[in-house]
């Protein structure tokens, strides 16, 4: 009777949960479809994952808020494959050498096994509604998963497609899990109660926790296992903490609300996404030092990836794109997203002003000289005769560095882009692609030409 009640509808199963949690234990692999309820489970909890293969050819993103994941081929910078079907999809990783992904559905209450080669669904395995963060043994062969709904983490056996144990004593463990490098440990965040478990791995047992945190999210482990890295998103700060006797040696002032603490391959920078602020701050591990404050991302939190080599890392946007970082020059390389939601600027030529610059309609766009950089002083009154121009997902006009254009927040609010940090504005009186009724009112407001910044 209770292996036929882990099929049926997800609301049954979590109103159920008391009866069937103890009975994961045993469940087998399915490719039965588990409906998926009209509101989820956990909607009210946000996160998004971001999974790079082995080889790196391939990257699998997802948002909690998304009924799908998407599937990126990373040397054409393309999307590959949307697959759909999803409640909450929570987090994302590659098992067997990268030959297939393993998907969490908080809704769902499912593990789903995709083929890398194909995007076909090889498996499906019951873990109980609230799954969340994912975590495989450095073997390979084990797969934790963290149950928030239920205060548990399940030990999944990779190789048979299902669970063995299930770990409790926890307190809404949701995102953050990670596995020491030597595989003795595991460190499972609590979202209530803001600490850290350490559980041993042979044993299954909680041996310690580290408290001290504030909404704590994301956290990293030094390759050595003796730091933990934690971001603090209620007091905008890092945590670094001395796994032997959890104590919290340092404290690191970062941006508004940090979700992501990710540590370089070679443990020498950490990267802190500041969800609020659009931003990375890079620290030096060796001090912990902000060195450098990369901004132009769209609502970081924890999905951060580095390359085996270091040299690049991936960031994923709330758009679902993914910035490609150069770790050496602290730049973001390019954004890879899905094309059809691409904002496509037009480059329109004048025989009075030459070349400039429009947007995707051909409305074109102008600059103020009485603004400083990336921030403007066109305000008020001034706001509804230049209106601001924003875009999100910009691909750039010939002649136009893609680079150059960002975003910022307005004294208002609002926000705006920026080329070569001016900000660009609509002229009221343009009523009609191509217009240019703007160039050179009160001798400060002129359409932007691809030569004008450049010195």
């Amino acid at each position: 009777m209770l292996k036929k009640m882990k099929f049926i509808s997800v609301w049954i199963i979590a109103l159920l949960s008391v009866v069937i949690l103890p009975n994961v234990i045993g469940a087998s692999s399915t490719k039965s479809k588990i409906p998926v309820s009209e509101t989820g489970f956990d909607t009210n909890i946000t996160n998004n994952s971001l999974a790079v293969s082995p080889d790196e050819q391939i990257a699998v993103v997802s948002d909690s808020r998304e009924q799908s994941v998407l599937v990126y081929d990373l040397t054409k910078g393309k999307l590959r494959k949307k697959i759909d079907g999803f409640g909450s999809p929570r987090n994302i990783v590659f098992i067997d050498g990268g030959s297939e992904f393993v998907v969490s559905d908080s809704t769902l209450g499912t593990l789903r096994f995709y083929s890398t080669k194909n995007f076909t669904l090889k498996d499906e395995v019951v873990v109980g509604p609230g799954a969340f963060g994912t975590a495989v043994s450095p073997d390979g062969k084990i797969l934790y998963v963290n149950n928030q709904a239920h205060n548990s983490v399940t030990v999944v056996d990779l190789e048979k497609r299902k669970p063995m144990a299930v770990i409790t004593g926890f307190a809404q463990p949701r995102q953050g899990i990670k596995v020491s490098p030597d595989g003795k440990y595991i460190f499972v965040t609590n979202f209530q109660g803001d600490k850290v478990s350490i559980v041993d791995a042979a044993t299954q047992k909680i041996i310690r926790e580290i408290s001290g945190f504030s909404m704590i999210r994301g956290i990293s482990i030094t390759s050595d296992g003796g730091t933990l890295y934690a971001a603090n998103s209620g007091r905008n700060s890092i945590s670094a903490v001395d796994t032997l006797d959890g104590n919290i040696k340092s404290e690191i002032k970062v941006g508004r609300e940090p979700y992501g603490a990710s540590l370089s391959p070679d443990n020498k920078l950490l990267f802190a996404s500041n969800k609020a602020d659009n931003t990375i701050d890079v620290i030096n591990v060796a001090d912990h030092r902000v060195v450098k404050t990369i901004d132009g991302f769209n609502e970081p939190r924890q999905a951060i990836v580095f390359s085996h080599d270091g040299d690049r890392a991936y960031v994923l946007n709330r758009d679902l794109s993914i910035a490609r970082v150069n770790v050496k020059t602290f730049s973001i390389m390019d954004i890879i997203q899905d094309d059809s939601k691409k904002y496509k600027l037009k480059r329109l030529r004048s025989d009075k002003v030459g070349t400039y610059l429009a947007d995707q309609e051909g409305m074109t766009l102008y600059y103020f000289t009485k603004d400083d950089s990336s921030v403007s002083n066109c305000k008020g009154q001034c706001s509804e005769i230049w209106p601001p121009f924003h875009a999100d997902n910009i691909i750039s006009a010939k002649g136009f560095n893609k680079k150059e254009f960002k975003t910022i927040i307005r004294e208002d609010g609002q926000k705006q882009t920026t080329y070569k940090g001016h900000p660009l504005y609509y002229f009221v009186k343009d009523k009609q692609a191509g217009d240019i009724n703007g160039q050179g009112v009160n001798n400060v407001w002129f359409v932007l030409g691809k030569k004008v910044f450049e010195e």
